[in-house]
């Protein structure tokens, strides 16, 4: 059994994933999806990356 460390973080980490998935389709269907996947990369990927360097032991 776990703290609940992982659940404070994992909540607030999945509602940023959803409000900048939002943003860069949002930024991909004004300009071209070549910079909302730039976008995407560096907003969505890193943090989430991050988030699961700090799960592993």
């Amino acid at each position: 059994m776990g703290s609940g460390a992982s659940v404070i973080i994992a909540m607030p980490l999945f509602l940023y994933l959803a409000l900048m998935t939002l943003l860069c389709v949002n930024v991909g269907t004004k300009t071209s999806w070549k910079v909302g996947w730039l976008m995407a990369a560096g907003s969505v990927f890193m943090p989430l990356a991050l988030f699961v360097a700090f799960l592993i032991p």
